[in-house]
């Protein structure tokens, strides 16, 4: 979606372009009246608008609202978000109109402007009380803006302006959810609404869904009795109610009371949904698969618990079940973009490389289109096509040529994959010629550089990125290893390793290059905890070469063997682990 997609309020149209544009010409020429002070404008340079500046006198208001309209809509030919949301913002100054409002706050919001989306949805709300929309959106803001005034204002006009409580309620619940930093606001203002809404099952019910999420379950617990007090034939209450005996761990209580619900077959299908998301939501996903299950036997063409059924057993491992859900939502057409692309992942991970290739090609829309064709290129590699593989990237960044950084990316990382690294290193500079500022290319330049010996070439790639984005785990990472294994300044590597680590704790592979360094430091314990939980997660034969080196050092030998052993029987060509293997266990 571009800016240009944002409707129109219809106040910039023909004539107000014409006055508009007089005024800026005015304000070019007329610098002894005011209307311009930056020095060296001249007829056809690029003006830059200040949109806190307020045109002075002789402009009236009318012409002031104008003015900020029109330098907005070119802020939005030149794809300036954020100057375009600062000058609709600006225009709100001079005019009531809720279209206007409307209008500034979608801006403001595309450009990711929160606090200019906050002042324009604020304007917006207050002229149209009953408008849903707009009392849905300050209140939006209000989470967002962390203002508890705010949002004490907003939200009960959300529910005002629903269509019913029930409705409004639910929206409400909706809006002020995921948003961690405001979770006491967000539960205070709920708290108050259902105790100023007493009798309010509805408000019971959204104040208990609330803080289900924020896992404040005694808060939960207590509006979820009331609710059905107030309600005890309401099922979405009960479905509340089961939902904290799930987050207490009372999974089979729930699904108890969920059992006896009443309803024909589509409704009870509709219920073991709900409650199987609940499960998901509360880690039980055994149990969740089996309420999946159930609302397919209930209701075999709802596409809804079927695609949830295949995801869910795809998570788990459990291939046939996943291919079996997966290809009756594609025989059905529903859902059949999704389905092939997770049917072609299936087939990679069965080694199956042509049909992996041939659902991936029949993956025409949806959010997983891009990708799709990008693993049908590495499945044409993967089937020891390396030239075929390329030229499929190559016609991709044909038809994708917004997208060729990433495609340059794959086709490095193919030739990287392949022991081609002067290759590589060939279309990463080619791609970094066209594409200079790409934090992705750098990286991936670096490998390269480091797999040919050019160790400061691959440093300063890794620099670059950090110097771009300072907290970028990956680049951490790699930097630090890169200094661990092609020098003696451990403690620096150690340094840069952590750092990675408090952005991704759960890595293996920052697990395993934090191991490694302790390992050089000489801390051999807390190398192979770090190392063991590495290799628990993602049992690599780079890491078991890691692991098993500790162990030797540590008089485990056998227990080393084991491990380089099993390694082996998979990666016996691997550089590191042969290394390893050859030089402590000859």
């Amino acid at each position: 979606m571009h800016i240009n997609d944002v409707n129109d309020t219809g106040r910039a149209r023909a004539g107000l372009r014409w006055r508009a544009a007089g005024l800026l010409l005015g304000c070019v020429v007329l610098l002894a009246a005011g209307c311009a002070g930056q020095p060296g404008t001249h007829p056809g340079a690029d003006v830059r608008i200040d949109a806190n500046a307020v045109p002075p006198s002789p402009v009236s208001r009318r012409e002031a609202y104008e003015y900020h309209v029109l330098a907005g809509e070119m802020a939005i030919q030149r794809d300036n978000r954020a100057l375009a949301a600062r000058e609709y913002v600006a225009a709100l100054e001079y005019s009531n109109d809720p279209a206007l409002a409307k209008r500034a706050t979608r801006i403001a919001l595309f450009a990711e402007q929160p606090d200019l989306a906050y002042r324009a949805a604020t304007l917006w709300a207050r002229n149209e009380p009953d408008s849903l929309d707009a009392q849905r959106t300050a209140a939006r803001m209000a989470v967002a803006n962390e203002d508890a005034d705010g949002l004490a204002l907003y939200a009960p006009a959300l529910v005002q302006a629903a269509a019913s409580p029930d409705i409004g309620y639910r929206l409400l619940a909706d809006v002020v959810s995921g948003a961690p930093n405001a979770t006491d606001m967000v539960i205070d203002t709920l708290s108050n609404m259902a105790q100023a809404d007493s009798a309010s099952a509805p408000a019971q019910y959204a104040l208990g869904v609330v803080a289900l999420r924020y896992d404040r379950s005694e808060i939960a617990a207590r509006a979820a009795e009331r609710a059905l007090a107030l309600d005890p034939n309401w099922n979405d209450a009960v479905l509340l109610q089961a939902g904290v005996w799930i987050r207490g761990g009372e999974t089979a209580k729930a699904q108890q009371l969920v059992d006896k619900l009443p309803g024909n077959a589509v409704s009870r299908a509709q219920y073991h949904l709900a409650l199987a998301r609940l499960l998901i939501e509360a880690d039980e996903e055994d149990a969740a698969l089996g309420e999946f299950e159930q609302a397919t036997q209930l209701q075999p063409d709802n596409s809804d618990a079927r695609y949830g059924l295949a995801i869910l057993s795809l998570s788990l491992g459990q291939l046939e079940r996943a291919e079996t859900a997966f290809t009756r939502l594609y025989d059905n057409n529903e859902r059949a973009d999704d389905a092939a692309f997770y049917l072609g992942t299936i087939a990679e991970q069965r080694e199956d490389y042509a049909q992996a290739q041939r659902w991936y090609q029949r993956v025409e829309n949806g959010g997983h289109a891009f990708e799709a064709q990008v693993r049908g290129a590495r499945m044409i590699f993967m089937q020891d096509d390396l030239p075929g593989a390329q030229r499929r990237l190559s016609e991709l960044r044909a038809i994708y040529p917004d997208l060729a950084e990433q495609l340059y990316a794959a086709e490095g990382q193919l030739l990287y994959e392949a022991d081609e690294p002067r290759a590589a290193l060939d279309i990463y500079n080619h791609a970094l010629d066209e594409i200079p500022d790409s934090s992705e290319l750098r990286y991936g330049r670096s490998m390269a550089y480091e797999r040919l010996g050019d160790i400061e070439a691959a440093k300063n790639d890794l620099q670059a990125v950090l110097d771009s984005e300072p907290d970028d785990a990956r680049a951490l990472n790699a930097l630090g290893y890169l200094i661990a294994n092609h020098g003696t300044d451990y403690e620096r590597a150690a340094e840069y390793i952590r750092r990675a680590l408090e952005a991704e704790p759960d890595n293996p592979a920052i697990l395993d290059s934090m191991g490694w360094v302790e390992y050089r430091l000489g801390n051999l314990d807390t190398a192979r905890h770090y190392l063991e939980r590495a290799y628990r997660d993602f049992p690599d034969a780079e890491v078991a070469a890691h692991l098993g080196e500790v162990l030797w050092q540590q008089g485990q030998h056998e227990a080393a063997r084991r491990i380089w052993q099993n390694a082996m029987a998979d990666n016996s060509d691997h550089p590191v682990l042969t290394e390893t293997v050859e030089r402590l266990d000859p």
